[in-house]
């Protein structure tokens, strides 16, 4: 008598379908779409809490003076530079003599992760006020748009003065 030893053909075919089935349902609960909108925003949420904290630091430290930006034309970051020293897509002006917003460990402003269409940064200014905003591509963060004491439930508005844009 021989002994076979090894799987046969449908025992293997049958494993097969079964890490199929499994990884299929993994991938659909997974679904990773969202997550990848779900990174992108939260990176543009980190981004906006961050320029939102260096300008309020800088404007309490006399390290810059807004400047109004009715007309700009470069006040996004698809258009704008990233530079730090009021030339950017955010528009001040650096006090004499003062180092504006490298103080405060930025080396040049952030882009959205996508930065293109919709996905962009936007700034406006008057000479007392700014708003910075963003749009979150993620349906679960819908809410955060239109509750965040802004005038647009379309935009992620930050700032002191949310009317601006």
């Amino acid at each position: 008598m021989h002994r076979r030893t090894g799987f046969t053909l449908i025992e293997v075919l049958f494993v097969i379908s079964v890490v199929c089935v499994i990884f299929g349902t993994l991938l659909v609960a997974a679904n990773p779409k969202a997550l990848m909108q779900k990174s992108r925003d939260a990176k543009r949420m980190q981004d906006m809490d961050a320029m939102l904290k260096a300008i309020n630091l800088a404007l309490a430290d006399g390290e810059i003076t807004l400047v109004p930006t009715a007309t700009c034309t470069n006040c996004s970051s698809s258009t704008g530079s990233q530079a730090v020293d009021g030339s950017g897509y955010i528009k001040f002006k650096i006090v004499d003599g003062k180092k504006g917003l490298t103080k405060y460990s930025i080396d040049s402003l952030p882009l959205d992760p996508i930065n293109n269409g919709k996905y962009v940064y936007t700034f406006g200014s008057t000479a007392t006020g700014f708003e910075l905003n963003a749009v979150l591509e993620n349906p679960d963060n819908v809410s955060k748009m239109g509750t965040d004491g802004g005038n647009d439930s379309n935009m992620y508005e930050v700032g002191t003065n949310l009317q601006i844009l």
